[in-house]
């Protein structure tokens, strides 16, 4: 008597070899039956010895392909069968239900025995740009719908030629079921044209002349993975300032393409830790301290001590970077707006700013930017979550019924609960602008659609103006009841949940602004909560935002604001006109405002303050500019005071004394040492009202998250300070600290509210 077996495995095993891996397997074990995609997952029924199928399912999970990642082996039957079956295992037609539960893959680096094949000029794929097969190449980019099969893609334009359908169907082939498999006869096809669309060359060639036009001082516009790339030689400083130019991109820092390791080591100060990210299949872009005497331009990253670069991705990448060391990649889009990733849309838009476009004609579904990722010697900080790491889950605690976390507002993403699942969405932009609209609209109709979604519950911020929650609204018509989370609360449970932390902590919740729960403005929080209920246990000592946002272009009016707190008003106006000679007009009418303006509490804003007076940057051309180059500058090691004082049983972190020693030192003492010494003081500071709070409430676990922890040097060192103190500190590891995460605590709180 022999067994069959039916199982169910889910998870991210569909677009990652996971069918052709089964069917080696079972041929390996002289097993018989099928595996095929289905909604749930993939269904693998099994026949034959029952040893061998108990061998089967544990070498199913012991070698499973790289980019798998399996979350469950659920035996749906199981009974004996007589031994009159053919020995023979068959992949096939995939099926798709009503419930979907399949995780679908990211996008994924180009393998090493791709890139062998396609520099080996005996090959048939030599130098194609888009060789790709089941170990890597686009997924998420180019999938339209589930189960994820060639005729559900972008792919589905191109017919394969007799060779690669051989290949698609050869189970010992590396491209069984490949599904974007293709070649020079059968695949995508490149071409370069100029700004007017007018055709220079066509296939490889276009790559020979694209890059000898680019090393001569054009701008290239690019088409990739996830949507267009501007390129351009940054050791030429015409070419990059032209390039700031066109873009509108005054000291906003360039992302680096570099050809290899070797010529990355050449530009930056190379941790371990920041190699093994360059290199993994997310291939993200990496934040790493720059090294003085480099040949780049100094305008690829104006004040600024370190560089973002990444490896070459794409096949054509890789055959571009043949030809350069180094080439700035940054994405192709106009101001704040989402990605290009449409060739008559890139025409359209970047026309003023390209000369000459490369251009394909497999389309990108589904536009997606570059992740970035700030490496430290033991640590790392998601900047931005999108290619390589979307659309991956979140285990969560609670069986959810289906709610959408509709996000924040700048930083834009949204999530989605299943079962014990949350997936969070891309990182999508500035919801200000009308293309980052669209873009939230789009993305969002994708998921539901992928994932036959129909959620009944709305999670959103209390602000009553937040474009996310009109839009989630929007789109998801079927909502029954709706929970408004309050910002900093949702940042907490976001940190909790990818940590997998269920107690009560104390979360240090520092950022730039969020609508708080007594109606102002909160931004430097010390909470004591889970993923149901918080407490405000202590904040930054409050001070006015004159002209409200506008303090945040310009970051002079907070710094007033400080001197003003710190001072009184006769000696700002003098300490004022002596720091900032050119705002000196402007001085005596903001002045005025000091007593009417909002109230915030706002770490992220008094980064800008301090920023401002030691005349850092006074004036912002991107968010979070005055941080980051106060951050860049830091030196100095020693403490700078603050103050804690208690009021209705809070704890009040006073900065005041700070800023007091700021300008008593200003004349002696290099703007990078009060850099350095602010970093430190803040840090110990944080530290001492952790350590009241944990007397007052037997709490040893600090959470950390919003956008100022995205700052280094205060992570690192308000980690030590913590350690130091006895604390358990969780931080941001596969999300973005900054306001991409909201979305998420916004969908655990209230998932742990519908729950119960």
């Amino acid at each position: 008597m022999f067994n069959e077996t039916i199982l169910l495995v889910t998870g991210i095993v569909q677009g990652v070899g996971f069918r052709p891996f089964c069917a080696r397997l079972a041929s390996a074990l002289e097993l018989s039956g099928s595996v095929r995609n289905t909604s749930d997952g993939v269904e693998i029924v099994l026949r034959g010895p029952g040893s061998a199928i108990n061998n089967y399912i544990a070498r199913l999970q012991a070698e499973n392909p790289d980019a798998s990642t399996i979350s469950s082996i659920v035996t749906i039957s199981s009974c004996q069968i007589e031994n009159t079956y053919i020995r023979s295992f068959q992949i096939e037609k995939s099926v798709r239900m009503e419930r979907q539960r399949v995780l679908i893959p990211p996008d994924i680096a180009t393998c090493s025995d791709c890139l062998v094949e396609m520099l080996d000029k005996n090959n048939r794929r030599y130098g194609y740009p888009f060789i790709n097969c089941t170990n890597c190449g686009p997924r998420y980019s180019i999938i339209k719908d589930l189960p994820y099969d060639r005729p559900k893609t972008t792919m589905s334009n191109f017919d394969m030629c007799t060779e690669c359908q051989a290949e698609y169907t050869d189970p010992g082939d590396r491209r069984y079921h490949a599904q974007p498999n293709a070649c020079f006869q059968c695949g995508p096809r490149l071409w370069l044209c100029n700004n007017r669309g007018e055709l220079i060359s066509r296939d490889n060639d276009s790559i020979n002349i694209c890059c000898r036009m680019v090393e001569s001082g054009n701008i290239a516009a690019i088409k990739g993975l996830g949507g267009f790339h501007l390129a351009c030689n940054p050791l030429d400083d015409e070419a990059v300032i032209k390039l700031r130019e066109r873009k509108g991109r005054q000291k906003k820092p360039f992302a680096l393409m570099v050809k290899d390791i070797e010529n990355a080591e050449r530009i930056i100060h190379l941790s371990d830790n920041a190699k093994k990210i360059l290199l993994s299949s997310k291939r993200p872009i990496v934040l790493c301290n720059r090294k003085k005497d480099t040949p780049l331009s100094e305008e690829v990253a104006p004040g600024q001590n370190c560089l973002g670069i990444m490896l070459p991705y794409t096949p054509l990448h890789h055959l571009i970077m043949s030809h350069f060391g180094y080439l700035i990649m940054t994405s192709a889009n106009v101001s704040d707006s989402p990605i290009i990733a449409d060739n008559r849309e890139a025409l359209r838009k970047l026309g003023g700013i390209a000369d000459i476009f490369l251009m394909h004609d497999r389309d990108i579904h589904m536009p997606i930017d570059d992740s970035v990722i700030a490496s430290m010697k033991k640590r790392h900080i998601i900047i931005r979550r999108s290619r390589g790491f979307v659309p991956a889950p979140l285990g969560i605690p609670v069986n959810s019924p289906v709610i959408l976390g509709a996000g924040a507002e700048m930083k834009a993403t949204f999530s989605l609960t299943q079962d014990k699942m949350l997936f969070p969405g891309q990182y999508l932009g500035d919801l200000k602008e009308l293309p980052t609209i669209n873009y939230y609209k789009r993305a969002l109709k994708h998921f539901l659609k992928l994932y036959n979604l129909h959620p009944q519950y709305l999670a959103h911020d209390m602000h009553p103006q937040y474009i996310s929650t009109s839009l989630a609204r929007e789109i998801a018509e079927e909502i029954v009841d709706s929970l408004g989370v309050q910002h900093h609360h949702a940042h907490l449970a976001a940190c909790l949940t990818e940590n997998r932390h269920n107690e009560r902590v104390i979360g240090v919740i520092f950022d730039g602004t969020g609508y708080g729960s007594d109606g102002t403005i909160w931004g430097g929080e010390f909470l004591v909560g889970d993923t149901m209920t918080f407490k405000r246990a202590g904040y930054l000592l409050p001070s006015t935002l004159p002209g409200g946002e506008r303090s945040i272009l310009e970051p002079w009016r907070y710094g007033l604001s400080l001197l003003y707190n710190s001072f009184g008003a006769d000696k700002t106006t003098d300490l004022a006109e002596e720091l900032w000679p050119d705002y000196t007009e402007k001085i005596a009418g903001v002045m005025k405002t000091l007593k009417t303006s909002p109230v915030t509490t706002s770490a992220g804003r008094l980064f800008d303050g301090v920023s401002s007076i030691l005349n850092i940057c006074t004036r912002a051309s991107y968010d979070g500019q005055p941080a980051s180059e106060m951050e860049s500058r830091a030196e100095g090691k020693g403490i700078m005071p603050f103050e804690i004082m208690e009021s209705e049983g809070k704890y009040i972190l006073d900065w005041r004394t700070a800023i007091i020693w700021i300008i008593r030192n200003i004349n002696s003492l290099s703007a990078g040492d009060i850099s350095g010494c602010f970093h430190y003081g803040l840090a110990d500071a944080i530290g001492k009202i952790c350590k009241r709070i944990s007397r007052d409430t037997g709490i040893n676990t600090v959470a950390l998250s919003g956008g100022v922890w995205q700052n280094r040097i205060l992570l690192e060192n308000t980690c030590m300070v913590m350690e130091r103190l006895g604390f358990n500190v969780l931080t941001h590891k596969i999300l973005s600290p900054n306001d991409e995460c909201i979305s998420v605590g916004q969908a655990v709180i209230a998932s742990s509210k519908w729950h119960n």
